[in-house]
């Protein structure tokens, strides 16, 4: 990311690794890639970025995370999480990271470097990748997501 040019108003951030179960970031920032004008909406994939989320989210006013989610719940079942929602809710259960989401988002807000909107939207996984039409459903809610944030 280049600090002397503008911030988009949505950024896109999609977490994991290339690992099967843990690539459904990538794989919705990969699909979204082209689908909006890059001025507004930057897409970027993620290898388990830990602290360096920070800087990644650092100027955009709306922060969308894309990553695998295992809360327990049904695998494929499609998670959104919103601002303070966050809170509590990432404990132990969306990382394989190390230093995961919930490590990140807590030294981000300590720094004041939180973005003014921040969601949080996954797929459960299991030990199997998503099957596709759950994937697919993932990225269209993203793209709606991001279409609202532009609105």
């Amino acid at each position: 990311m280049n600090n002397a040019s503008p911030s988009p108003a949505v950024r896109v951030l999609g977490i994991g690794s290339l690992a099967e179960t843990d690539n459904v970031g990538f794989l919705v920032a990969h699909a979204l890639q082209g689908s909006f004008d890059p001025a507004l909406v930057e897409i970027a994939a993620l290898d388990r970025p830990g602290p360096r989320l920070i800087e990644h989210m650092r100027g955009a006013a709306t922060v969308i995370l894309v990553d695998a989610v295992r809360s327990g719940a049904a695998a494929g079942m499609l998670h959104r999480l919103e601002g303070r929602a966050l809170n509590g809710a990432l404990v132990h259960r969306t990382s394989t990271h190390g230093f995961g989401l919930e490590e990140a988002l807590q030294l981000a807000e300590r720094l004041g470097e939180l973005p003014p909107h921040l969601l949080l939207m996954g797929i459960e996984v299991g030990v199997a990748p998503p099957d596709p039409e759950r994937l697919t459903a993932l990225v269209e809610a993203v793209r709606g997501e991001v279409q609202a944030a532009l609105a």
